[in-house]
Order: C-alpha cells, then structure tokens, then sequence
C-alpha cells in the first residue's frame, strides 16, 4: 500500500516538472530562425482598380517566395506559418511593361488573437520586391448559351431559359480574346417538376465551337445565373353556357366549335390547378335564330400560354325542328300587385310571336294562351299604366321570343290579389 502511494507521488511531481519545463521552453525568448517556403503571391485590385485603368496583369517573374524569418521562441509557438501571405497592390501601377513592385508580408494573429507581426523579423529575402509584366487590357461582351440537358417530368413543358448576365464580358490581350466566340453553361433539368434556378459555371468556345482553355483570358464573372421555367401542361375543353327557355331547349340544338374544341393550355402549377375549361361565351337559346356562326377569340388567363396554336374558333348553332309562329293573345291577367286596388287590363288582344317545335306550335289555342301583367313598379295612385307583361303557353313546351307590354287601368277598393287571370 505504501509503495502504491509512493509511486503515485513520483508520477505527480513528474508531471509537474515535465511541464514546468515545457512551459519554461515556449515562454523563453531566444532568438530563432525559421524556413517558410512556397508562400504564394496574391495579387489584390487586380480587377478593380488596375482594370479601371486599362490595364491587366500578364505575367509574374515568381509564383511564390521563400522566406526565412526571426522571431522569439515564444512567439515560434504562437505563429501557423500556412496562414502566412503574400500580397501585391496592383493599385499603384499605372503604365504597361515590366516592372519591380513590392509586396508585403501578412502574418496572422496568435491564437488568443496576439498581435504576433511586430516580433517578427524578416531575414531572407533582403528585398520585399518582385518583378511583374504589366499591359494593355482589352475588353468583348460575348453571348452565353445554354445547353440544356435532360428532360422535365411527364406532364411538364420547359419554358425559355433565362440568363443574368445576358452577355459576358472577357478581358485580356487583344490577341487572346478576339479569339473568344461564346460562353456556354450547361443545366440539367431531368425529370424537373419546378421552375430550376442555379449559378452554374462556363467554357469559353471559340468560332469553331472548339473549347478554348486559356489562363490570360479573365472574365468579369465567375459564374451565370440560369433560370428555366418549368410549367404544368393541361388540356382543357372551350364551352360555350345555352341558357334553356321554354321552347328553346338544348336537345333540339346541334353546335360545333371549329377547328378545335379543346386547347392545350401550359402554366404555373398553382395557376394551371384552377383551369377546368375555357369559356367563350353564355347564350340564351331564345334570342338566337334557326342557324346562327359566331367567332370567339380564345381569352386566356394571365401567365397561361396557349400551346395549341389556335388563337380563334368559330361555333356554329343549328336548330333542329324549331319553328315560330305568331298569334293573338285574348286572355290576360296580373300579378305582384301591392296595394288594394281595382284593376282593368286595358289591352284586349296582344299579337305574340312563339316559338317551339312544329308539333308543339300546333297545339296553342287561345284557353292555353294568356298574357300576365307584372304590376310590381306601379305607382299606388290611380292612373292608366303601361306595364311588362310575360306570356305563358300552359302544358306545353313554347316560349314566347321578345318582350311584351299591356296597358292596365287603376282603380280605388279592389280586393288584394297576387294574380288575376
């Protein structure tokens, strides 16, 4: 048991000297040197300033540096050499050829974000400089293409695609950039159910379509915006609404729409949802005629494209044994009056025309022909009124075509009626 405690003693006060030491080492602060190679160089308002200029970057005499540099050996601990940079400002350039330009030296921050650059002593290379080629920049809008890969859904139809930039702008030396005749970006939009938006990527092809790979080529964007609209397709009947009358029904009616009678019609899925039909137009079968052709532009609903090609149709009624026939109406009588009044129709006989089959137009006689006046607009003053009137054809299938007037008489100390006959 003793012994147990012991070691166990030895090993904690082991431990304190271990870092003790270790703690002695990284906060001691000897002078070090260290090596830090392949450092990239960065170049910064590249495409801003120095392009506003005219004037781009050819060439660099190195694409990295290596350095050697001084520091305490605490502050070795402190530092990750990888976050260490390079940086050019191009800012200052402001004529074409070659030339001696300085960089500078970014180091990071410590761990506890220490300021760490003010310990650091560069030792190799003596000189902060490195040698460029600088020339005249030139500029060409270009258009973009899409290459469109795959299909949408069954049921679906892809719109027009839509581009943001329309056009691309390429810089670079003359020589290299006449030779630029388009950029292309590639969508895929199988089996797409919705509108597909995506930032895609480009080549640049030249005029015999071949790719151009080139690094002295710089286009003013990395990367398109591509939208391509996705749409619902849906076929949809044209209707026309006949408003049956007596004596004009729809079973004696033969109509055709020609040349089509249903339209394919592609949409926003929402939009498309709420279509069943398209309308033309209500009719009422009593104001048409035996044979009657009409032309209908198709409307259509906003955001819904007619697929079909038809624009127009025309529709084309024809009735069926439907004939008319006029006749004088002797029987009348009232109705809807208000007020306790005596009334006379005034009108004795009413020349009506009606219309129905041949076999029904045969069967009116005047017990089964009446006129009712319609007295709800009357005044409660006594007077001579001229009145609308409505025609019945009792027990059989015949209306009357137009409208009808008759001339009513009132009078004080009536008995309170809704119809008289």
């Amino acid at each position: 048991m003793e012994q147990t405690k012991g070691r166990r003693a030895f090993c904690i006060g082991l431990s304190i000297l271990i870092a003790l030491l270790v703690w002695f080492y990284a906060n001691d602060d000897t002078e070090i040197e260290i090596s830090v190679n392949d450092v990239p160089i960065e170049f910064t308002n590249e495409d801003t300033t120095l392009a506003d200029k005219g004037l781009m970057l050819l060439s660099n005499e190195e694409e990295t540096i290596d350095l050697k540099l001084s520091m305490p050996r605490s502050t070795y601990f402190k530092l990750d050499p990888g976050k260490i940079r390079i940086v050019v400002d191009l800012s200052s350039v402001t004529t074409t050829g070659t030339q001696t330009i300085t960089y500078s030296i970014l180091y990071p921050r410590g761990p506890r974000g220490e300021l760490l650059s003010s310990s650091i002593t560069q030792k190799e290379p003596t000189v902060r400089s490195t040698t460029i080629e600088i020339g005249e920049l030139f500029r060409k809008n270009v258009e973009i293409r899409c290459k469109v890969v795959g299909n949408v859904a069954e049921g679906y139809i892809a719109g027009t695609v839509r581009m943001l930039p329309e056009t691309l702008e390429v810089r670079g030396q003359q020589v290299d950039i006449m030779q630029v005749s388009y950029a292309q970006v590639t969508l895929n939009i199988e089996n797409a159910t919705s509108t597909v938006v995506e930032l895609l990527g480009f080549e640049l092809y030249d005029f015999s379509d071949q790719l151009i790979r080139s690094n002295r080529i710089h286009p003013a964007s990395e990367s398109i915006q591509v939208t391509m609209p996705v749409m619902t397709v849906k076929e949809v009947p044209l209707t026309v609404e006949f408003v049956e009358t007596p004596g004009s029904r729809l079973e004696n009616v033969k109509w055709a729409l020609t040349p089509i009678d249903t339209i394919t019609l592609s949409g926003d899925a929402s939009t498309m949802a709420a279509i069943d039909e398209i309308k033309l137009d209500t009719l009422s079968l009593a104001d048409l005629k035996a044979a009657e052709t009409f032309t209908y532009d198709i409307p259509l609903p906003d955001g819904v494209d007619n697929l079909s090609g038809v624009t127009s149709v025309t529709l084309t009624i024809l009735f069926d044994d439907i004939d008319s026939l006029t006749v004088d109406a002797t029987q009348f009588g009232y109705e809807n009056l208000t007020t306790e009044r005596d009334v006379t129709v005034v009108t004795s006989t009413l020349s009506v025309t009606l219309r129905g089959t041949s076999t029904a137009l045969a069967r009116v006689n005047e017990e089964n022909l009446r006129v009712v006046a319609d007295l709800t607009n009357v005044s409660d003053a006594d007077g001579v009124y001229t009145v609308p009137a409505t025609v019945y054809v009792d027990g059989l299938d015949v209306g009357a075509v137009g409208s009808y007037q008759v001339t009513v008489r009132l009078s004080g100390g009536a008995e309170n009626s809704t119809e008289h006959n």
